[in-house]
C-alpha cells in the first residue's frame, strides 16, 4: 500500500498541525544527479510553481526528493535541506519530524500501486459517511493521544538512549581507571564495564554507606601495590640503659662524707690527697725512705696518713670510680645502635621511620647530656671526698623550662618513674623494631597484602564515584519507566483506531467515480475499479487486468492519484501537490483529459509543483498558470510575479560528471508557444561563443542542436522520420558540412557521461558545428531563418 494511506486520522490531525508551504530547497549535495546546487539567487516556490527540464536533467530526481518527504524516508544524499514556512528542515530530519500534508505523484507512485498479480489491491478512497461523525471524532482524539504518545515515548527513547550511551561510557571509563590503577594483579587484567557495576551493585546493597580513604591511607595503599618484595631486615639493637638505678646510686654516691682523722692540708688540697694517696700505695707498708726525696720517713707520718686515707675512704673511692666506669659504658651504649636504611625498607613505612628516627635523635641527645653530667659529678665527687655534693648542680644549663623535654626527663628521672625508659630511647628503639617488623611481615605477604590493598583501592575508587553512578541509575531507571508506561498506553490504541476505522470507511462511492472518470479519460471502459475487501482491484472485463500497456499503467495511477486528493485523509486546501511528468506514454488526446482532470483536481491546492518535459504539456500548465498568477498577455518577471514561478532544469558538468540545477525558466520558453524558438536562440549563441575555456560550457550544446535538427526536419522532411541521415541527405548543402554535423551530433549528443574522447579538444568544434547548422537551415528554408533570427 502506498503511504499516502496510512492514516485516516493521522493525517487529519497532521493538517492541523503543519500546514505550510515549500519556499525553497536550499541545499542539494550529493543527492543523485544534484552533485552540488544551492539556492542562489531564485525566487520562492510559490503557490504555483512550473519546473520544465528535458529526461537526464534532475526532473526525477526532484519529484523522488518529495516523495521521500512524503513517506517520511530520509533521503540518500550527503547534504539536504529545505526552508518551509516553520523555518528549516534536513533531510536526516524526514524520518522523525512530522511533514507538511504532502502527495507526490512519479514513476515510484506508478510501480507502488499498480500492480499486475491477483489479489494484490490500490489502498482505498473514502468518505466520511454523515452517521460516522461522532466515530471520527473519537479517531481523532485516539490519534492526537497516540501521537502525543508517541512523541512522549519517542522523547523519552532518545533521552534513554543518551542516558545509556553516557551511562555505559562512564562505567567504561572508570573501570578503565581501576584497571590502569591496579594493573600488576592478573584479577584486574580484564576490568570492564560490567565489573565496574557489580561493584558499585555491591556498593549499595552494603548496610554501610562507602566512605573514601583519607590521603595518608591512600597513599599507604598505593604504595604497597608498587614494586615488589624487599629483602627482610635484622632489628635494631640499643644499649641496656637502666637510668632509675644509676640515677639513684649517684645521688647516694654524692651524698656521702668520709669520717677519718684528717690532715687538714690534705682536706685543703683534693690534689695533694690525690698525690699522697697514691704515694702512700707506691711505699707500701714497709718503706722507711722516702721515695721522692729519699729521707727516713718517720712511723709516725705514716700511721696519721694511713689514719686519713682509711678502709672506708678507699671503698667510697672505689665505688666513685665504677660509678663512673659505669657511665662512661653506659654513653658509649647510648650511642651505639644498629639503625636500618631509609632506603631498605618499603616507601610506605617512611613516614614513620622519619618519626621514630626523629623521636630517637632527641632521646639519645637527652641521655647523653645527662650521662655527661652524671659523669662530671662523680668526677667532682672523687676529687671531694669529704663534702656532700647535688646531682643538679652538674647538669646542662640548657632549657630547664617546666614545658621543656628535657626537663620532664629530669624530673622523671628524680622521681624514678620506671616511665623514664621512655626518654632514656627505649619508646623510639621500640618505634623503629615496630617498623622494622611491619617491613619483613609485608615481605612475608607481600602478595596477599598487595591483593588486600588492591581490594582496598577498588572498593575507595567505587566510594569516590558511587554517588555519580546512584544518579546515573535512577535517571536511567525513571526513564525506562516512562518508556514502558508510554508503550503500554500505546498499545491498545492501534487496534482501537482500526475498528473505529473498519465501521466509518465507505469507498464504494469513490469506485464508481473512477471508473466513470477512467472511462472518459480512455476512450474506453474495458478498464475499471473493483471494490474489494479494503481496497481495489483493476479488472479488464471480469478478469484481473494484465499485461497492462504504460499508457494504461499511467492512466490508471493518475486518475487514481487524483481522486485520493479528495480522500478523508488529505485536506488540499492545506496540502501540497507534486506532480512529476503525468502524461509519459500517452497519445494526445489523453494528454488533453489528463491536463483537465489534474486542473479540475489541484485548484485548490496551498502549493502545487508541475514537473514535465514533454513541451505540449508545458505550454498547457505554463497558460494555466498565466492565468492564475494574474500575468497574461505580460512577459515573466520573477520579481514581481507573487503566485507563480516558472523554473527550468538544466545539464552543467562538474569533474567531469553530468549535474544539474534549477534556474529561472527561460524567457523564450515563457514567451513562446514553441520550445522550438528557445532551442533555435541557443544553437544561435552556441554558434558565436568563443573557443570554449572548459568542458561545461558546450557540454549540453550537442543535445540541443540535435533537438533543433530533428524538429526543422520533422516538418522540412516529414517523410523520413527517424532516420536523420536520410533527412540531412534530403536537404540542399554541401555534402561535407552536412556529414560533418551528423558526425558531431552522433558522437557527442546523449552523454550520460563525459567519456575519454569527450575532452575539450573534440567539443571545441562546437561553434563551428552550430554554425553550419544555421546555415543549412537558412540554406533550405531562407524566410523561416530570416524570421526566427529577428525575434530571438
Amino acid at each position: 500500500m502506498d503511504a499516502v494511506h496510512r492514516s485516516l486520522s493521522a493525517r487529519i490531525v497532521q493538517r492541523k498541525a503543519r500546514s505550510m508551504a515549500i519556499k525553497q530547497i536550499t541545499k542539494l549535495q550529493g543527492y543523485r544527479i544534484f552533485r552540488n546546487f544551492r539556492w542562489n539567487g531564485l525566487p520562492d516556490f510559490s503557490r504555483y510553481n512550473l519546473i520544465y527540464g528535458w529526461n537526464g536533467t534532475g526532473k526525477t530526481s526532484l519529484s523522488t526528493l518529495f516523495r521521500f518527504l512524503q513517506r517520511g524516508e530520509a533521503p540518500d544524499a550527503t547534504s539536504v535541506e529545505l526552508l518551509l514556512e516553520s523555518g528549516v528542515m534536513k533531510g536526516a530530519d524526514f524520518g522523525t519530524v512530522a511533514p507538511p500534508p504532502i502527495r507526490v505523484f512519479n514513476r515510484d507512485f506508478v510501480d507502488r500501486n499498480v500492480f499486475e498479480v491477483p489479489g494484490h489491491e490500490l489502498p482505498p478512497v473514502f468518505y466520511l459517511g454523515e452517521d460516522s461523525s461522532n466515530k471520527q471524532k473519537q479517531v481523532a482524539k485516539l490519534l492526537q493521544l497516540r501521537d502525543e504518545l508517541n512523541t512522549q515515548a519517542s522523547s523519552t527513547s532518545k533521552r534513554l538512549d543518551a542516558a545509556t550511551a553516557e551511562f555505559n561510557s562512564f562505567c567504561t571509563t572508570q573501570a578503565r581507571s581501576i584497571r590502569n590503577l591496579l594493573l600488576g594483579d592478573p584479577r584486574y587484567n580484564n576490568y570492564e564495564a560490567p565489573r565496574f557495576k557489580e561493584l558499585m551493585r555491591r556498593l549499595a546493597s552494603a548496610n554501610n554507606a562507602a566512605v573514601p580513604l583519607d590521603d595518608a591511607e591512600r597513599k599507604r595503599l598505593e604504595d604497597a601495590i608498587e614494586g615488589r618484595a624487599m629483602p627482610k631486615l635484622p632489628p635494631p639493637t640499643s644499649g641496656n640503659i637502666q637510668l632509675p638505678e644509676l640515677t639513684q646510686a649517684v645521688i647516694d654516691e654524692l651524698r656521702v662524707t668520709v669520717v677519718s682523722s684528717t690532715i687538714e692540708k690534705l682536706v685543703r688540697s683534693p690534689q695533694l690527697a690525690d698525690w699522697v694517696e697514691r704515694g702512700i700505695h707506691l711505699h707500701g707498708q714497709d718503706a722507711t725512705n722516702c721515695l721522692f726525696c729519699e729521707q727516713p720517713l718517720p712511723f709516725l707520718r705514716l700511721e696519721t696518713l694511713a689514719a686519713h686515707f682509711n678502709d672506708d675512704f678507699k671503698a667510697h673511692q672505689d665505688r666513685l670510680q665504677k660509678l663512673i666506669d659505669t657511665v662512661g659504658s653506659l654513653r658509649s651504649e647510648a650511642l651505639a645502635k644498629t639503625i636500618p636504611e631509609r632506603s631498605a625498607l618499603y616507601p610506605h613505612l617512611h613516614p614513620e621511620f622519619d618519626s621514630a628516627i626523629a623521636q630517637l635523635r632527641s632521646q639519645t641527645l637527652a641521655v647523653e647530656m645527662y650521662l655527661k653530667g652524671v659523669q662530671r659529678a662523680l668526677e667532682e665527687k672523687v676529687k671531694e671526698p669529704f663534702h656532700s655534693l647535688t646531682l643538679t648542680d652538674y647538669l646542662p644549663k640548657l632549657d630547664v623550662s617546666a614545658d621543656s623535654g628535657f626537663a620532664k626527663f629530669i624530673e622523671l628521672m628524680f622521681n624514678g618513674v620506671t616511665a623514664i625508659s621512655a626518654l632514656s630511647g627505649f619508646s623510639a628503639v621500640q618505634r623503629l623494631l615496630n617498623v622494622v617488623k611491619k617491613h619483613n611481615e609485608h615481605t612475608d605477604n607481600f602478595d596477599a597484602a598487595a591483593a588486600t590493598a588492591r581490594d582496598a583501592l577498588e572498593l575507595d575508587e567505587g566510594a569516590k564515584y558511587f554517588e555519580d553512578w546512584r544518579s546515573r541509575t535512577a535517571t536511567i531507571t525513571e526513564l525506562t519507566v516512562a518508556a514502558d508506561d508510554a508503550a503500554i498506553r500505546l498499545r491498545p490504541i492501534a487496534g482501537q483506531v482500526r475498528d473505529l476505522q473498519r465501521e466509518i470507511r465507505q469507498h464504494l462511492k469513490p469506485a464508481e467515480e473512477l471508473n466513470r472518470e477512467m472511462a472518459a479519460y480512455l476512450g474506453r471502459d474495458e478498464l475499471h475499479f473493483e471494490v474489494k475487501d479494503t481496497g481495489y482491484t483493476i479488472m479488464r472485463g471480469s478478469l484481473p487486468a494484465m499485461h497492462l500497456s504504460d499508457g494504461e499503467r499511467t492512466a490508471i495511477a493518475f486518475m487514481y492519484f487524483l481522486k485520493t486528493l479528495s480522500d478523508a485523509t488529505f485536506d488540499i486546501k492545506n496540502g501540497i501537490v507534486v506532480i512529476d511528468d503525468p502524461v509519459s506514454s500517452l497519445d494526445a488526446n489523453s494528454l488533453y483529459c489528463a491536463f483537465g482532470y489534474m486542473k479540475t483536481r489541484t485548484k485548490d491546492a496551498k502549493q502545487i509543483f508541475i514537473l514535465t518535459h514533454n513541451f505540449s504539456f508545458f505550454r498547457q500548465v505554463k497558460n494555466w498558470f498565466n492565468y492564475a498568477g494574474k500575468i497574461n498577455n505580460k512577459p515573466y518577471e520573477p520579481a514581481k510575479s507573487k503566485d507563480t514561478h516558472f523554473y527550468m532544469l538544466a545539464p552543467t558538468l562538474e569533474d567531469g560528471q553530468r549535474s544539474a540545477t534549477l534556474r529561472t525558466l527561460d524567457p523564450l520558453l515563457h514567451e513562446y508557444e514553441s520550445e522550438y524558438h528557445y532551442l533555435f536562440r541557443c544553437v544561435s549563441d552556441g554558434s558565436k561563443a568563443a573557443a570554449p575555456k572548459s568542458l561545461a560550457e558546450v557540454y549540453g550544446l550537442p543535445n540541443i542542436a540535435r533537438r533543433l535538427l530533428e524538429s526543422f526536419l520533422s516538418f522540412r522532411v516529414p517523410g523520413r522520420a527517424g532516420n536523420l541521415g536520410q533527412q540531412l541527405d534530403a536537404l540542399q548543402g554541401d555534402a561535407a558540412t552536412k556529414a560533418r554535423v551528423v558526425r558531431f551530433l552522433h558522437t557527442h549528443s546523449h552523454m550520460e557521461q563525459v567519456e575519454a574522447d569527450h575532452d575539450l579538444s573534440v567539443l571545441s568544434e562546437a561553434p563551428a558545428v552550430l554554425t553550419d547548422l544555421l546555415s543549412l537551415i537558412q540554406t533550405n528554408d531562407k524566410d523561416h531563418y530570416e524570421a526566427m533570427m529577428k525575434i530571438i
